[in-house]
């Protein structure tokens, strides 16, 4: 249930509030262009339902709000409303278009077309479903951060982010054969939802990521504190719902042009290592794990095109 949470907010539409404003660690991530196909197939993998997981979003989402905002009855009625919302929204305008993003991807495998080129189209066509869920639940945030410009409720917010970046740091600090034994279970759980029993090539292949990717997650999480300090920063000028939204956008899809430029090459450079992983990984997958691979990407895809009915 800890991995479901920390990968549910892509499914509710990246729609963990607020975390995605704020910079949590699936909003801020990894990411938005780079993970798309895991992030989506992963995620929807860990529960086979897709109206669980509806149901475990708005709950994660409402639970986390909670945690960031000292809300009173009639916020909380405010937060029922706007997290309802974004979760209709998404289901209705989301769900239709990763259906066919994810059949586009199966169709592409059944056709043994995952050459580096081919997956690059994938991951590119990947961000702009993100960009386009992004700029649909912005609005909703903003609606409901409009609300809490006060100076109390930001000093709050900063002392449960202060909190919850302590709680980052001290999962970083284990020795790094523990950080890179659990890094690798999860990749290896991941792939293995969809291909089934590795191969020790491809077992060897995820060994050679983890350890070139080890220490991503400590970049990332330096990346996340400085995008919390601006997003505070900013909240503190009290702007309007529309530059609030705008603001958001920029923070959440290109906010290394806001705090650090060089973070982009990092970006560049995760997205290619893992894209390179993916065509190796299905370079070397027998037809068995394909067929396999195939078969789970479209029940995804019909799950999620029914549920949006």
């Amino acid at each position: 249930m800890k991995f479901l949470q920390k990968k549910i907010d892509w499914v509710s539409g990246k729609g963990l509030l607020p975390s995605l404003v704020i910079g949590e660690e699936k909003i801020i991530r990894k990411f938005f262009r780079s993970w798309i196909f895991v992030i989506i197939i992963t995620c929807i993998s860990a529960c086979s339902s897709t109206r669980l997981i509806y149901t475990l979003a708005k709950e994660f989402i409402q639970d986390e709000i909670t945690y960031f905002f000292n809300l009173n009855e009639e916020d909380r009625v405010l937060m029922n409303q706007k997290v309802s919302e974004m979760i209709a929204w998404h289901r209705k305008s989301m769900l239709p278009t990763y259906a066919a993003y994810l059949t586009n991807i199966a169709d592409k495998i059944k056709a043994g077309q995952f050459s580096y080129t081919e997956i690059n189209k994938i991951t590119t066509n990947g961000g702009f479903l993100i960009e386009k869920t992004v700029n649909g639940l912005t609005p909703f945030a903003s609606k409901f951060l409009i609300q809490h410009q006060e100076v109390k409720s930001i000093e709050f917010m900063e002392l449960k982010m202060m909190k919850r970046q302590q709680e980052r740091i001290n999962e970083l600090s284990i020795p790094e054969d523990d950080l890179f034994e659990d890094r690798l279970d999860r990749l290896t759980s991941g792939f293995e939802r969809f291909f089934g029993t590795l191969s020790n090539e491809q077992v060897i292949l995820l060994e050679a990521y983890t350890r070139e990717t080890l220490y991503d997650k400590k970049v990332r999480f330096n990346n996340r504190t400085q995008l919390q300090r601006v997003f505070i920063k900013f909240l503190k000028t009290k702007p309007t719902e529309e530059a609030l939204t705008i603001y958001l956008n920029k923070l959440i899809l290109r906010g290394y042009e806001i705090t650090n430029s060089t973070h982009k090459d990092f970006m560049k450079a995760s997205l290619v290592r893992f894209q390179r992983l993916l065509v190796n990984m299905l370079e070397i997958s027998s037809q068995k794990q394909r067929d396999k691979t195939i078969n789970k990407i479209l029940i995804y895809a019909e799950d999620f095109k029914s549920f949006s009915k």
